[in-house]
């Protein structure tokens, strides 16, 4: 539903704005935004919980295997095939394709099938798995005690399987150096991705029997170093000092001591200059980086993800009534520098559809989180805005002691978009039938006057299986006019979704380029009943309506003698805003007091020539249009006459023309048909704005 921080500081008052900080990416950014959440919210209010398996390190799913060095090693294996000369390859989750170790020997044992498949519980149209490697780097080395890896999104997963292209141990130093620079790694950085990739987990017997011989250790594994689950650089110290246990350099297969000969090829230059631990970690988060952001040159990543300082959250819009929408949602603050105690309010201040500033909305505490490195405290709020003039964006004021600070998200304030909206009050998710399925029932609320067929898109995960990843399914239908209140019309669609997949389905509502995207199913079970009913009004403040049948001369589009002519049964105005003219069963509407749509086709209007005035019809329009357009603020009277009609410039007087006694022949018009008549408002008993030119 809603769209696109920059701060603003203000000592005296929250509305008087000065420059501050901008940041760095602009709210919404929907890749950014997901993978920041999973990044960031590890525990308590609303937490994501993606390093639930990492926290502490030391936790194993069996004895003897690092969950960490999974997370670790799986990236690695997935971005070997990179040819970054001929930009293929690198982090794209292709490994998810290659399981089969009778073909990938290098893939064999089950941590990477277990990695990945915990990565596809956190999959989504927003997440892709690729993306969530990554975050594997960061989560699982960040978890260990290591430095936080520089982390990008908007990776875009394989549809199929990548070459075979881990280098094998047992590789010469020319032919392994020569696999590395197809990476995209010098002979440096090749020794750096080694010794930061070998500080977790180790070797097991049971997939590398020469490595680590059978029944030569209690749990089968032996360790790259004596701190397996702490991210440090002991894997380098214990190499220069001689103490290493690591198999790759110190194993029984002479041949496959392959960190041995990485290590040793430059003199043991580069490893020397990791012996430091402040420089090892600052070496490792560097070329971590340069790991997981190798991909094919088609992708285009985001900048490095850091934390919001203010975040949006849930932010709903509904229509509540003919008069108010419900404006509901939360903000996140980071308090990891500016402390939940130092805060005396948070408010919203928002605008309207027009730009206009509209009201301050207040908020509550919901609840603290945290991840890694950052404290964070979500603020709740309800509130109502008038339908009639809505909201389209809001600043974020937090109260402190020393004064106020605003935040506008990079100078636009953070979107609000009223066009279409989940009217979720209304919307249902029935119980689970005998056959397993359960009906989604979804209403949309679509501002009046907008174009386009309303259609609400389903996007279902499909489970990830063995050698083969994810992926989402996408159901796109048509929703049917259910309603409509004063200023919303209403829509509605009904969809059959397997009771398994529910918790993996998100659903978009849309129409003419704009869209409420990405919800969750969390539904009632019981809606509340629309508070209109079908075809008709909901509501009772009518400003003026005729119900005698009246018809209004204008002329054609052919001869300008020739008169067209609308009969209409009840005329009902809410200008500038959208007007409604039902002609019987039929129903028109005047949006914005200029536009005339014809929403029910085939739709009956009449027209006849020949009337014997003296005013012609061209005339009669002209004067018309002059006198509204000219009117002021003067509010126009209308009677019904028998004449034509006379002006007055200063307090018009504008009349509607009964129609002839006898009436012309009713015509039958089946296409499309509108009138613009920009600056003209429709006052009450003119039935000019029921127009339509044939």
């Amino acid at each position: 539903m809603l769209k696109t921080i920059a701060i603003l500081s203000a000592v005296t008052s929250c509305f008087s704005f000065a420059n501050a900080a901008d940041s760095v990416v602009s709210w919404p950014s929907p890749a950014y935004d997901e993978i920041e959440d999973l990044m960031v919210l590890n525990s308590g209010y609303n937490a994501r919980n993606f390093p639930f398996p990492l926290v502490p390190c030391t936790f194993t799913r069996s004895p003897g295997h690092s969950i960490a060095g999974g997370f670790l090693r799986t990236a690695f294996h997935d971005m070997a095939a990179a040819d970054v000369r001929a930009g293929t390859g690198g982090l794209d989750a292709s490994i998810g394709f290659e399981m089969d170790s009778s073909i990938y020997i290098e893939n064999t044992g089950v941590a990477f099938n277990n990695t990945m498949t915990y990565f596809s519980s956190y999959f989504n149209s927003r997440a892709t798995m690729s993306d969530l490697i990554a975050l594997g780097v960061y989560a699982s080395v960040r978890a260990c005690g290591g430095p936080a890896v520089p982390l990008k999104a908007g990776r875009i997963d394989a549809t199929n399987a990548g070459p075979q292209a881990v280098p094998d141990p047992k590789n010469d130093t020319v032919k392994m150096t020569a696999e590395f620079a197809r990476m995209g790694f010098s002979p440096q950085e090749m020794i750096q991705v080694v010794a930061c990739g070998h500080t977790l987990g180790g070797v097991h017997s049971a997939e590398h029997p020469t490595l680590v011989l059978p029944n030569t250790t209690a749990l089968g594994v032996t360790d790259f170093d004596t701190t397996n689950s702490t991210y440090d650089n002991k894997v380098v110290t214990g190499y220069l000092d001689g103490t290493s246990q690591n198999p790759l350099v110190v194993g029984p297969d002479v041949d496959s001591r392959s960190d041995l000969r990485i290590f040793s090829s430059d003199g043991n230059k580069t490893v020397s200059s990791m012996a430091d631990p402040s420089s090892y970690s600052t070496t490792c988060s560097k070329i971590l980086a340069k790991m997981i952001d190798t991909v094919p040159d088609n992708v285009v990543l985001t900048s490095v993800i850091t934390p919001y300082d203010v975040k949006p959250y849930n932010l709903h819009l509904s229509v509540v009534g003919d008069d108010d929408l419900q404006f509901s949602g939360a903000i996140r603050f980071k308090t990891t520098s500016i402390p939940k105690s130092a805060i005396s309010s948070i408010q919203l201040a928002y605008r309207d559809r027009n730009g206009a500033d509209g009201d301050v909305i207040g908020t509550t505490i919901l609840g603290d989180a945290s991840g890694f490195d950052d404290t964070f405290t979500f603020f709740g709020f309800n509130s109502t805005v008038p339908a009639k003039t809505s909201i389209s964006s809001f600043t974020v004021v937090v109260a402190l002691s020393s004064g106020t600070v605003t935040y506008d998200n990079n100078h636009q304030g953070f979107p609000v978009q009223d066009t279409v909206f989940a009217q979720t009050l209304n919307s249902n998710l029935a119980a689970s039938d005998a056959q397993g399925n359960q009906a989604a029932t979804l209403v949309a609320a679509v501002r009046k006057g907008t174009i386009g067929d309303v259609e609400l898109t389903f996007s279902s995960v499909q489970k990830m299986t063995y050698n083969n990843l994810p992926t989402i399914s996408k159901s796109t239908i048509s929703m049917a006019r259910a309603c409509e209140s004063e200023y919303y019309t209403f829509y509605s669609a009904t969809y059959s979704i397997a009771t398994a997949a529910v918790n993996g389905t998100k659903y978009d509502v849309s129409v003419g380029g704009f869209s409420d995207s990405f919800k969750s199913l969390k539904l009632p079970v019981a809606p509340n009943a629309l508070s209109c009913q079908g075809g008709g009004n909901s509501w009772s403040n009518t400003t003026s309506s005729t119900s005698a049948t009246s018809s209004v001369p204008i002329p054609s589009t052919g001869d300008a003698d020739t008169w067209t002519t609308a009969i209409v049964t009840a005329l009902t105005t809410y200008c500038p805003y959208a007007t409604e003219v039902v002609q019987g069963s039929r129903t028109y509407t005047v949006t914005q007091a200029t536009t005339l749509i014809i929403t029910d086709c085939p739709c009956t209007v009449s027209w006849s020539s020949g009337q014997s005035t003296t005013t012609s019809s061209a005339d009669y329009f002209a004067t018309t249009i002059s006198n509204l357009m000219h009117a002021g603020n003067a509010a126009p009277t209308a009677t019904n006459t028998t004449s034509p009609p006379s002006f007055n410039a200063e307090q018009p007087t504008l009349s509607v023309w009964s129609a002839p006694t006898t009436l012309p022949t009713i015509q039958t018009y089946t296409g499309g048909a509108r009138i613009i008549v920009p600056g003209l408002s429709l006052i009450a008993g003119l039935a000019i704005g029921s127009i339509v030119f044939l």
